[in-house]
């Protein structure tokens, strides 16, 4: 019971920073577009912006999945090596229920909502 309340934790845990990210980066390029529109025109921005964004993201897929050949992301993951030398991961089990999902949420919320309060406007 404990290993799955553990790995709904960390799923939780993970949808929610994939979902604060997707709406900082849509905030912020919604933010960009207008300043390019603004002083380049809304046709020339568009272009521009769509290539400085496909640029960035390329850039980071590049350090995501190439940084050191390793893409373990969690701290929750540990890597153990077999008798025959292969290493495979599984969970470390280091404090579980160390990351309260409720606080992180809260957190996470109070950020979207002082966002739009303040400069972003992408939502209300």
């Amino acid at each position: 019971m404990q290993d799955i309340k553990f790995k709904a934790e960390k799923s939780t845990i993970g949808m929610l920073t994939g979902a604060l990210g997707l709406y900082m980066t849509a905030a912020m390029w919604f933010e960009f577009n207008e300043a390019l529109g603004f002083y380049l025109g809304p046709s020339l921005g568009v272009i521009i912006g769509t290539i400085v964004f496909l640029i960035y993201q390329s850039n980071k897929n590049v350090k995501e999945f190439s940084l050191g050949g390793n893409y373990d992301t969690s701290e929750r993951t540990a890597g153990v090596e077999q008798a025959d030398g292969r290493v495979y991961q599984t969970d470390g089990h280091i404090e579980p229920g160390r990351n309260a999902v409720g606080y992180i949420a809260i957190i996470y919320v109070i950020i979207i909502i002082l966002s739009e309060l303040t400069w972003s406007n992408l939502i209300i």
